[in-house]
C-alpha cells in the first residue's frame, strides 16, 4: 500500500507501508505472547447512511455525497444511488451539517496530563504577576496542607524571560506547597514549601539527566529540569484510581469535542494504564487510543511481560508501543545539542538515556514485537535516535519506530528518515512556541534546522501530526491544521509565519492528521480515509478547509465527531 502526501499541490510519494495487522482474527498466540482482540459478534444494526459532503482522502473519489455503514464499518461511498443501491431498504438516513473528514487524530498526546490540567491552574500564555495572582487565589480556597497544581507556564511571555524562583510564589502560597510545570512539561516552578515537603537539600546535587537551577548562592532557586524534577514530585500523593480514571474519561471527551477521534497517549504508566484498562471494562472509548507506555522500569518490565494488545474495547485500545525519552526540551534548555547553546555557551542540554541503555530497550521490545517510539528534540539526539535505529536494523520499519518531535535536524540527517523507514512524529502546533524562542536557544546559523517540515516531507519521510498538549499552546484540531499550513502559532503570530518555507498544502497537512497518522499506529487499514472496509471515523467541521484561504483554517468550528459509526461529540446549535 502507498501513503501519498501533496506537498503545495503535488503528489509525492512517502512510503511503502508493511502489511498491517488484521484486527478482527481471533485471540493467537505470537512468540508467547497473547494478542488480545475484542469485537464480539453481535447483531447487526439497521444500515446507516449518511448523507452531505465528504471530503474522503482517496485519490480515486476525493468527494463524496453519501456514506453507508453498518456496524460501524464503511459499505459503500460515493453518490446518492450509488450508496442507496447498495444499502438497501430500510436503511436509517443521517444528514450531516458542514462538510465531513475522515476522523483527525493526535498521534502524540498527554491524556493524563490534559486530564489533570481541567481541575489544576491553567496558566498557558499567563505574565508571571498573573500566575502568582491566581496562585494567591488557588491558595485561599485549598484545604489545609494542599497542593496547589498547575501548568502550562512559558518564561518566553515574560519581559526579561528568565527563569522564576521560588521567592515568586512563597508570599502568596499561604503556607501551601505549590507546583507548576513549565509548558513542555520538562521543568517545574516550585515554592519553598514544596521543596521542604521534599527534603530538597540546600546542597542537593544535580541527578543524572536533570539540572536544579541555583540561586547565585548555589541553593536551589525553585525551578527543576528533566529528571531533577523528581527530587520534588516524588513527594506529591499519589491520585487514587477512582480520580484517575475520572480525569482520564473527561479528557477523552475533550478530544472528542476537538474534533478528534483517535489520540496517541505519548507515555503512560502503570497507573494510567489501568485507568485506560477500567475504562475500556465498560465499553468502547470516546476516542481511539493508541497507547506508548513508558520505557521506563518497572513500568518497561510489566508492559513486555503483559504482551501486546491490540483493538480491545471494540477497536478503541491498543497498547503496542513504548517510548523513550532521550533529552528535555529546547524552552528549558534541556534538548541535546551537539555544540552549545547561542544563550548558554557552556551548556548543551541534557542526555536522559545512554546509547547502551537505548540499544537494550530496543532489543527488549522487538523480541516482544513492540514498536519504539523515541522523544528526541535537540539536533544531536535526533542523530542519536537515527543511530540507535539503525543500529536495529530491518527490525525499525517493520514495526514503524517513530521519532517524537524531530524538533531539530541536521542536513546530514534528513534523508535517514526515509531511508531507514522511520517516522517523523512532528507536532505542527510547536511553531508558535519556537518563534517566541528557538532562535535565543540556537542562534541564527543552526534556525534552520528547526521544525523543518517540508524538508522531512520532500525527502520521502513519513509525517504523523499531533499537538503533545497540554505540553504545547494549544490541543485542538483545528489550531494544529492552521499552524501546519500557515507555520502561524494558535494566536496567529508570527503572522508572516514562522520560517515560512516550511509551510505544506491544506491536503498535505490533513493526510499527516489521518493516514500518517493512522499508518504510525498500524491502523492504516483501519481508519485514515473513508474508503469502503475501513470504519466510520468522521470529524465534522463548518466549511471544506480544502476550499479555504490558510488564514481563514482558524474560523473552522468542529460541528460533530463520529467515531465507528457513533456520535461522541456534537455543538450545540
Amino acid at each position: 500500500m502507498k501513503i501519498l502526501l501533496t506537498v503545495g499541490g503535488t503528489l509525492t510519494r512517502l512510503a511503502t507501508a508493511v502489511a498491517a495487522v488484521a484486527l478482527f482474527a481471533t485471540p493467537l498466540a505470537l512468540d508467547g505472547q497473547t494478542l488480545r482482540r475484542s469485537d464480539p459478534a453481535r447483531p447487526s444494526r439497521p444500515v446507516r447512511i449518511y448523507t452531505g459532503v465528504f471530503v474522503t482522502l482517496d485519490p480515486a473519489r476525493p468527494r463524496a455525497e453519501a456514506i453507508a455503514e453498518r456496524d460501524g464499518r464503511i459499505i459503500a461511498v460515493g453518490s446518492h444511488r450509488e450508496v442507496d443501491s447498495v444499502a438497501g431498504p430500510g436503511a436509517v438516513r443521517i444528514a450531516l451539517p458542514g462538510v465531513a473528514l475522515p476522523g483527525l487524530a493526535d498521534a502524540h498526546a498527554h491524556p493524563t496530563m490534559l486530564g489533570d490540567l481541567l481541575v489544576q491552574l491553567d496558566v498557558r500564555g499567563r505574565s508571571k504577576a498573573d500566575i502568582i495572582r491566581m496562585v494567591r487565589t488557588a491558595a485561599g480556597s485549598a484545604l489545609p496542607g494542599a497542593w496547589i497544581r498547575g501548568g502550562g507556564w512559558d518564561q518566553a511571555f515574560w519581559t526579561p524571560a528568565v527563569f522564576p524562583t521560588a521567592a515568586d510564589l512563597d508570599s502568596v502560597s499561604g503556607g501551601h506547597p505549590v507546583l507548576l510545570d513549565r509548558v513542555d512539561g520538562h521543568a517545574i516552578w516550585v515554592n519553598s514549601r514544596a521543596m521542604s515537603a521534599a527534603h530538597l537539600a540546600p546542597g542537593a546535587r544535580d541527578p543524572d539527566g536533570g539540572r536544579i537551577i541555583r540561586t547565585a548562592a548555589g541553593t536551589p532557586s525553585g525551578v527543576l529540569v528533566d529528571n531533577a524534577a523528581d527530587l520534588v514530585t516524588r513527594a506529591i500523593p499519589a491520585v487514587p484510581h477512582a480520580e484517575r480514571v475520572r480525569r482520564l474519561e473527561a479528557a477523552l471527551r475533550q478530544y472528542a469535542a476537538w474534533g478528534f477521534t483517535s489520540v496517541h497517549d505519548a507515555g503512560a504508566g502503570l497507573a494510567e494504564i489501568a485507568a485506560y484498562h477500567t475504562i475500556a471494562a465498560r465499553g468502547p472509548l470516546p476516542v481511539r487510543i493508541y497507547a506508548m507506555a513508558s520505557a521506563t522500569d518497572p513500568v518497561l518490565v510489566s508492559v513486555l511481560l503483559r504482551g501486546l494488545e491490540i483493538g480491545t474495547a471494540g477497536g478503541t485500545f491498543t497498547l503496542r508501543s513504548v517510548k523513550v525519552v532521550l533529552d528535555g526540551a529546547l524552552g528549558s534548555r534541556g534538548a541535546e545539542l551537539s555544540t552549545p547553546y547561542a544563550d548558554a555557551p557552556n551548556d548543551t542540554g541534557l542526555s536522559l538515556v545512554s546509547d547502551a541503555r537505548l540499544d537494550s530497550i530496543i532489543a527488549r521490545a522487538v523480541a516482544r514485537g513492540f514498536q519504539v517510539n523515541v522523544h528526541a528534540i535537540g539536533d544531536q539526539a535526533n542523530h542519536r535516535v537515527l543511530d540507535a535505529f539503525e543500529r536495529a536494523g530491518p527490525a525499525a520499519r517493520e514495526l514503524r519506530f517513530r521519532n517524537e518531535h524531530t524538533s531539530m535536524v541536521r542536513d546530514e540527517d534528513v534523508a535517514r528518515f526515509a531511508r531507514l523507514g522511520v517516522i517523523a512524529s512532528m507536532q505542527p502546533i510547536f511553531v508558535g512556541e519556537y518563534s517566541r524562542f528557538a532562535e535565543d536557544r540556537v542562534g541564527r546559523a543552526r534556525l534552520g534546522w528547526v521544525y523543518r517540515t517540508r524538508d522531512l516531507i520532500v525527502a520521502g519521510a513519513v509525517i504523523a501530526a499531533g499537538t503533545d498538549f497540554p505540553a504545547s499552546d494549544a490541543g485542538d484540531a483545528v489550531s494544529n491544521l492552521f499552524a501546519m499550513v500557515t507555520r502561524r502559532g494558535a494566536d496567529g503570530s508570527p503572522a508572516e509565519g514562522w520560517l515560512p518555507g516550511q509551510r505544506v498544502g491544506v491536503d498535505t497537512a490533513l493526510r499527516a492528521m489521518t493516514m500518517g497518522a493512522a499508518y504510525a499506529a498500524f491502523q492504516d487499514t483501519e481508519v485514515g480515509a473513508l474508503t469502503v472496509g475501513r470504519r466510520l471515523d468522521l470529524t465534522v467541521l463548518s466549511a471544506d478547509p480544502t476550499m479555504m484561504a490558510p488564514d481563514r483554517l482558524r474560523d473552522l468550528k468542529v460541528l460533530a465527531t463520529i467515531q465507528g459509526g457513533r456520535r461522541t461529540f456534537s455543538a450545540r446549535p
